[in-house]
């Protein structure tokens, strides 16, 4: 659509003149329109300033930026652009008032008026170059960079750290990046940090910032001298680098064995950002100093060897076997070492090693959970010297009992039966008879130990419930504590279990306690017979004695029905089977508690 400059009516675009007044409506022979076209009437803005052409329009627009923002939003300009015939002017300003960011909105709309004024903005930044001197590994600053719009308009785009992402930082908006937009009619202050964190010194670091907006592109080059944050405790105090820490510790190796153990060397590489040479755990003594300079290259590490590549260990079932592995040189130097097993069962009791010229590597082999009718293989792994490695393989084997098995497929139920009876009863004698009955009994009455007094019922005094619970609850805490332990092997595995274990304990050992009068039912009676048949029963004496006796009496009365259980559950099949072994298992380890080891071999059962 033409304007005329004479009646200001619309005319098509391909019209020459006016089709009311013709008047020339394009300039012809090159000439150009030298003024904007005016407005049929004034636009004027809230504070008072009248438009007379397109040009001041613009040029009040980007005076009062704010102002001719809202009316923009609230469609004041498309409104009158439409009321003055310019429907392509007001659909422009409809299509800017959409967008999401009114300042960009209002750039759009000024950019699509006729205006013949310079309205775009130009790019400049403050300060051009960034150099921060010399800093400290771990020492952070703060910068501030302007941007400016020395133009007109609005000037919006994007600052970015094109290099340098590792310790250059845009704090914008509250948050660190690598990135924040621009957006400003004047001018925009944007914060960089820089975090030397991580760094390794000493070195140059150079980094990059692009700006592009739609009023230029400009780089600014960022450098900094990152240097050595010098090592703080005595004696090596001043030392800037690992070789001279290395020179001073060859000098003084005995100040440097607990700045190594405790790990201030260690620290004090990290902080500079350097990487410490010692894998895995400090070596103890004088070797953490050995290990040091083997891990710097500055010393050759000697030639290691086992004392046995293969370890062949043959026991019985259910047997717990130490063994130790020697790892030597023939070099004047010490060896330091750590070590590890693939298998459950073998448990490396030193795993971290040290010594002048060898060192002794102990392990253990519980053979409690294999099965004992094939052999069973594991490695140990040891990392030595400078990551040496050296692998010893573990071999074992189950040795058959000397003596024969019972053959009486009758006779073993029995024997397992009575053993674990006889041996159930000698454990209780501990707590029940003598802490419980005899130790803690009532004072004042005189009749604890008596021949009478094992006649009576335990539960007919008011002591004996509360003394054996105190003497046997604590079991089930240990057993808890154990068993969690070996299964889950945490610290708190085990706190749980020893919390479980004495609340089973707790409740067992009460409950045992309540059964334990009517399982001596037998012993009781024969105990009385004894006494009436040679006129014992008031008698008050011999303490002690008796006591020994009716332990004796109660040990043979439980044989005797640990006994008559076995063929029981021999005759029950397979559950009464799985009870027996159970049983057998229990008198087993009794023994082999009590160095009786040969004996022991007979009563396991599967």
């Amino acid at each position: 659509m033409l304007l005329c400059p004479r009646c200001q009516r619309t005319n098509p675009k391909e019209a020459v003149f006016c089709h009311f007044d013709g008047a020339e409506l394009r300039p012809v022979h090159g000439r150009e329109e030298t003024q904007s076209p005016r407005l049929p009437h004034d636009f004027v803005f809230p504070s008072g300033k009248r438009c007379h052409s397109f040009d001041e329009l613009a040029s009040a627009c980007q005076e009062e930026w704010n102002a001719a923002r809202d009316l923009l939003k609230q469609g004041t300009f498309a409104q009158f652009l439409a009321s003055v015939g310019r429907m392509d002017l007001a659909q422009a300003a409809k299509e800017a008032k959409n967008q999401a960011d009114p300042d960009v909105a209002l750039d759009t709309f000024i950019g699509a008026l006729p205006a013949k004024i310079e309205a775009r903005p130009r790019l400049d930044l403050n300060p051009r170059r960034l150099n921060f001197g010399t800093l400290h590994v771990g020492e952070a600053r703060q910068v501030r960079l302007t941007v400016i719009n020395q133009g007109k308009g609005l000037l919006h785009g994007t600052l970015s750290v094109a290099e340098g992402h590792s310790w250059l930082r845009l704090n914008h908006d509250g948050k660190a990046n690598g990135q924040c937009l621009i957006k400003t009619a004047s001018e925009q202050a944007i914060v960089l940090r820089i975090d030397t964190k991580g760094l390794v010194a000493p070195h140059k670091y150079s980094a990059k910032l692009t700006v592009i907006t739609n009023g230029g592109i400009v780089e600014v080059p960022v450098r900094l001298d990152l240097a050595v944050q010098p090592f703080a405790m005595a004696p090596f105090q001043g030392a800037g680098s690992p070789r001279e820490m290395a020179e001073r510790m060859r000098t003084q190796p005995k100040p440097a064995v607990p700045l190594l153990e405790n790990g201030e060397v260690a620290r004090w590489f990290a902080v500079n950002g350097w990487t410490y040479p010692v894998l895995g755990p400090t070596a103890k003594g004088v070797a953490a100093v050995q290990q040091f300079f083997e891990g710097m290259g500055l010393s050759k590490p000697p030639p290691l060897e086992l004392s046995a590549s293969v370890v062949q260990i043959r026991c019985l079932p259910g047997d717990s076997v130490q063994e130790q592995i020697i790892v030597r040189t023939e070099a004047k130097k010490w060896v330091y070492a750590r070590a590890e097993s693939d298998a459950a069962w073998l448990r490396i009791t030193s795993p971290n090693i040290s010594g002048p010229q060898q060192a002794n590597l102990t392990f253990e082999v519980d053979s409690h959970d294999l099965a004992p009718d094939r052999a069973h293989e594991a490695n140990i792994r040891i990392v030595a010297n400078a990551a040496q490695i050296l692998t010893a393989q573990v071999r074992v084997e189950f040795q058959r009992p000397a003596a024969p098995p019972v053959k009486a497929s009758v006779a073993r139920p029995f024997l397992v039966g009575a053993m674990a009876g006889l041996v159930f009863r000698l454990l209780l004698a501990i707590p029940g008879d003598l802490y419980a009955r005899l130790l803690m009994a009532e004072t004042g009455k005189g009749t604890a130990g008596t021949f009478a007094s094992w006649l009576q019922s335990p539960v007919l005094g008011d002591a004996f419930l509360k003394h054996f619970v105190l003497a046997t609850w604590w079991l089930g805490a240990v057993a808890g504590a154990v068993l969690l332990w070996r299964r889950g092997s945490r610290i708190i595995d085990a706190l749980y279990g020893l919390i479980a274990g004495a609340m089973a304990g707790l409740a067992g050992s009460a409950t045992f306690a309540c059964l334990l009068p009517g399982l001596d039912s037998l012993p009781r009676f024969v105990w009385y017979e004894i006494g009436k048949a040679t006129g014992l029963l008031n008698s008050s004496g011999y303490g002690f004695l008796w006591t020994i006796l009716w332990i004796i009496l109660a040990t043979v009365c439980w044989a005797m029905l640990g006994a008559v259980a076995g063929f029981v559950l021999g005759s029950m099949g397979r559950a009464g089977a799985t009870v027996l072994a159970g049983l057998g298992e229990f008198v087993s380890r009794a023994l082999r508690l009590c160095g009786l080891k040969r004996a022991a071999a007979h009563f396991p059962l599967q």
